[in-house]
């Protein structure tokens, strides 16, 4: 598989599904948790609150892994993708405003928690004005798919959330 195959199919991977599940350590106690993503390029963007576990684990140690996968019923069907790089709070305006565009493009039902916050909730005003918008940034992505064989997976790399180099089988 060339590079431009695999990052076609990566791409195309990362626009069927809707969650990630995100990966993050510190102190030597591992935390996963599972987060809405929409994509930039490479980058995926997600809204956390500042307080939760793994925005605190990140703001420690920003090195992070995520999995995006479907629900299959047999193993030769598993397919999905194996990422890691990092994990940052999105800032500067244009940044943030950019990313809250390809987000509620995505999940345009997002836009009422914006918008009108208090109309689902009195809490959920509480909540929003809390929200930071943080992006990962993978440097490595692994293609996982046993429909070509079992534990087949091609790596595509990454340096700044620009594809380098040649895909490889990993």
């Amino acid at each position: 598989m060339n590079r431009q195959e695999l990052e076609r199919i990566v791409t195309e991977f990362m626009d069927s599904f809707t969650t990630m599940t995100l990966a993050c350590s510190v102190d030597d106690k591992p935390w996963a948790a599972a987060v809405y993503y929409a994509r930039q390029g490479f980058d995926l963007v997600f809204f956390s609150s500042p307080d939760s576990l793994h925005s605190r684990n990140f703001s420690r140690n920003p090195s992070a892994a995520a999995a995006i996968h479907g629900d299959y019923r047999g193993w030769k069907e598993i397919k999905g993708l194996q990422l890691e790089g990092s994990v940052e709070p999105l800032t500067g305006a244009t940044a943030k405003a950019r990313a809250l565009a390809t987000y509620l493009k995505r999940y345009p039902f997002a836009k009422e928690f914006f918008v009108y916050p208090a109309a689902i909730s009195p809490g959920v005003v509480l909540k929003m004005a809390r929200m930071v918008l943080y992006r990962f940034r993978p440097d490595n992505i692994l293609f996982m798919s046993n429909e070509a064989a079992f534990g087949t997976r091609w790596k595509l790399k990454l340096r700044k959330g620009k594809p380098v180099g040649e895909a490889v089988l990993a």
